[in-house]
């Protein structure tokens, strides 16, 4: 008896790693956790790119997916890595966030039901094939959780990354609705990504040199004499 996965369950169990994954930042509290998370989802991301190249039958599709899993799953974590080493491990760990890690669970669980709700209110209108319809509330599930992250969390280490997840979202936004855009754009907006997460993350060394803290909470605090 051969067992036979059709590609609608391919798309839903992808489209299951990349929730998944999302939450683990949401649960986690030590930076670590919160690139190890991240990582995971953009494997997810970039299976799901190529499982739509797949589909749509455009090569470029799968060389956007081979780049986003160079570039986000190995080359930005490294570098995040390597520009936080001598950072505090006191400085990597939430130990207070502004929302719990409980009622963020449940937040994020309601912002993914609010984006299939949305999707599903617009889809009858918009007539989406079936790979935009199974991707796209995914897609809007990671940008809501991104910016929830970016808001509800104190260290900015992990606001990075809630940035991270954000841009997550609308590349898988933009791939699923266009069946992917020119490989060049790619590259481009992929490279621009690199160099601000580059940029974020000497601008947080800067930080812990001078305010010897990542905590947004401390910084607001601060005033001038």
């Amino acid at each position: 008896m051969s067992l036979q996965i059709t590609q609608t369950e391919i798309v839903a169990l992808s489209s299951v790693a990349l929730l998944v994954s999302t939450f683990g930042v949401v649960v986690r509290r030590s930076f670590a956790g919160w690139l190890s998370a991240y990582k995971y989802e953009s494997v997810a991301l970039a299976g799901s790119t190529a499982l739509i190249a797949y589909a749509v039958g455009i090569w470029e599709i799968y060389a956007a997916a081979v780049i986003t899993l160079v570039v986000k799953a190995f080359v930005i974590p490294r570098l995040l890595v390597r520009v936080t080493e001598k950072v505090n491990d006191e400085f990597k760990i939430e130990a207070n966030p502004f929302i719990s890690i409980r009622l963020s669970v449940l937040v994020s669980a309601l912002l993914v039901a609010l984006s299939y709700a949305l999707v599903h209110v617009t889809l009858p209108s918009v007539g989406l094939d079936e790979l935009a319809a199974a991707y796209l509330p995914v897609s809007l599930s990671l940008f809501f959780i991104g910016l929830f992250v970016m808001v509800s969390r104190r260290m900015a280490l992990n606001q990075v990354v809630g940035l991270l997840i954000i841009e997550n979202g609308l590349f898988l936004f933009t791939t699923a609705l266009t069946s992917g855009v020119s490989l060049i754009i790619e590259v481009g907006i992929l490279a621009d990504i690199l160099v601000g997460v580059a940029i974020s993350a000497l601008l947080l060394i800067r930080m812990n040199q001078t305010y010897d803290t990542f905590d947004i909470g401390s910084l607001e605090k601060l005033k001038d004499d």
